[in-house]
């Protein structure tokens, strides 16, 4: 799968580039590594990492969705105690500062909605990232989990797909996970993801 950050972020940036009115961006962001928070976390009760639940249509909406959606919150009150902090406290408190402000510019819920509309403007929004990851991953891995818990390892790919070149110990995983085609696209993946989040910033800084 492409690394829950920075490159489902940047994969996924054309939308919240070009339409930045139609998404809560943030909501957007985390949406998008949320299946891999879900997964990451119930790895540690299930004894190893790798996809579950949290890669499953099901799973997006029982999890990933409410997960989501309690991140972003928190996420954006974290924002707002970090600039309450940088105007109270003089100095020394620059990031704070300039996080605060990132994180209330991506926020970006119109303001003179009501709350049950900015609510579902959020969950929308966490829904669609969310969305997004299981696409991305589903060119990305071996395994096709969209209908988990009804159908498991679904293969929908040529059998030259899953080509096993070799075997690849990883931390945390029971066996070791499979070099083959599949891999080459992860690494594809995540450094085009990765630099179409990042490029912008580092095109200003290349001008003079």
């Amino acid at each position: 799968m492409p690394l829950s950050f920075p490159s489902h972020q940047g994969l996924i940036a054309p939308l919240w580039r070009r339409w930045p009115d139609r998404f809560n961006v943030l909501g957007l962001c985390i949406g998008a590594a949320a299946p891999d928070v879900v997964d990451g976390t119930a790895g540690i009760f299930r004894g190893g990492l790798g996809q579950w639940f949290g890669h499953s249509l099901f799973g997006l909406f029982l999890f990933c969705l409410p997960l989501g959606v309690a991140l972003t919150w928190l996420v954006v009150v974290a924002g707002r105690g970090m600039l309450a902090r940088a105007r109270r406290e003089a100095g020394g408190h620059e990031w704070c500062a300039w996080l605060g402000r990132h994180i209330e510019a991506l926020n970006n819920t119109p303001a003179d909605n009501s709350p049950f509309e900015r609510f579902l403007f959020v969950c929308s929004s966490v829904w669609l990232g969310g969305f997004s990851h299981l696409v991305f991953d589903f060119v990305s891995h071996g395994y096709f989990l969209w209908l988990y818990p009804w159908a498991t390892n679904f293969r929908v790919f040529p059998s030259w797909w899953y080509a096993r070149w070799a075997d690849i110990p990883l931390p945390g995983y029971k066996h070791p996970y499979p070099l083959g085609p599949h891999v080459l696209v992860w690494v594809f993946l995540s450094a085009l993801g990765t630099a179409m989040l990042f490029w912008p910033l580092l095109r200003r800084r290349k001008r003079p």
